[in-house]
């Protein structure tokens, strides 16, 4: 019989921190899974660590050239035996009851597609949760902006895969993650485990550190991508407001921020017309953005919590915490 879980963890040159990864997946409190490690041609001691471990869960392919990621995770998916993919990196810790607590959500909610969790930093910014949104709703809405799920704590329906033929783009390098959630998006829902299941090593040698550019520019054109969905063929100057929080350095921070409501507000219409994502959960990731972007330009003082509070984003927007760091940080400022 199929395992219900096919792990997959893709390895290149990871004999830092491969053992302790390792170790995490087989210590799992849920035991009925695969074990897909794909050896990516690593040129250091990966395949030797892999292999010292003695565990018929655990299923070795070595690739003769190097594939990359995108390579890899495509030949995982096509490999991979379980009902469902659960992702995993060579550097990350997953929790011991991460399968038990993702399998049970998946069980009970057929209408998810992918579902990710809440992270810990462990290396670099040591100790930070990052809480990802849980509703389905703002997080279609979400990915107008940013990714929305932590790629390595996904567990992937598989049948959502194989029905709408949809694997990892070479295209989307460096964020093929971020592009696969938004094509899956249109077929299934997706979703956050409130909990932290997974703790993630933070380093300099992370994707996003190394690739941060090609990165940037990758998710820009999912972005697009989403604007257009809204019915919304954006200018050039529309994408330099739609992307960035602070203030760009050829505007006044005046006119970023009204150049910025007016998006949004724009955004909020567009959505009313082309009924894209479900209300009132579009607008209230909308007003998440106005909050968050006058946040970013608190350095410039009372000014923006002035025109923060002016606006109608303002309305009926409850972040009370992320509010009063605002005014201190605006307090602080004038100080």
């Amino acid at each position: 019989m199929n395992p219900k879980i096919t792990v997959l963890m893709p390895v290149y040159n990871g004999e830092k921190y491969l053992k302790e990864s390792i170790n995490s997946i087989l210590k799992q409190s849920y035991k009925d899974f695969e074990f897909l490690i794909i050896n990516d041609a690593s040129t250091d001691n990966s395949k030797k660590i892999i292999k010292s471990f003695d565990d018929k869960r655990i299923n070795l392919v070595n690739n003769e050239i190097n594939l990359g990621l995108v390579g890899t995770l495509n030949k995982g998916i096509t490999l991979s035996k379980g009902e469902y993919i659960v992702r995993m990196d060579q550097d990350d810790i997953s929790l011991q009851e991460r399968f038990k607590i993702q399998l049970k959500f998946m069980e009970s909610h057929q209408e998810i597609g992918v579902c990710g969790s809440w992270v810990k930093n462990i290396g670099t910014h040591y100790g930070y949760i990052n809480k990802k949104d849980s509703n389905p709703d703002k997080l279609k809405t979400t990915l107008l902006f940013h990714i929305p799920l932590a790629h390595p704590t996904v567990i992937i329906r598989k049948k959502i895969l194989d029905k709408y033929n949809l694997k990892y783009d070479k295209n989307f390098e460096y964020s093929e993650d971020y592009d696969l959630w938004s094509r899956i998006s249109e077929y299934s829902k997706i979703s956050n485990i409130k909990k932290v299941l997974l703790l993630y090593r933070m380093h300099e040698t992370n994707m996003s550190n190394v690739y941060n550019d090609k990165q940037k520019k990758k998710a820009e054109i999912i972005r697009i991508r989403h604007l257009n969905k809204l019915q919304i063929q954006p200018t050039e100057e529309d994408l330099i407001i739609h992307h960035s929080f602070k203030k760009p350095e050829n505007f006044s921070i005046n006119e970023f921020l009204n150049k910025k409501e007016k998006w949004l507000v724009k955004l909020i219409k567009q959505n009313n017309n082309s009924k894209y994502c479900k209300e009132p959960y579009f607008s209230k990731v909308i007003k998440k953005q106005w909050l968050v972007t006058c946040y970013a330009n608190s350095n410039q003082g009372f000014k923006v919590w002035k025109k923060y509070w002016q606006s109608d984003l303002s309305k009926n927007y409850k972040n009370f915490s992320l509010k009063v760091k605002f005014f201190l940080k605006c307090l602080i400022n004038l100080i």
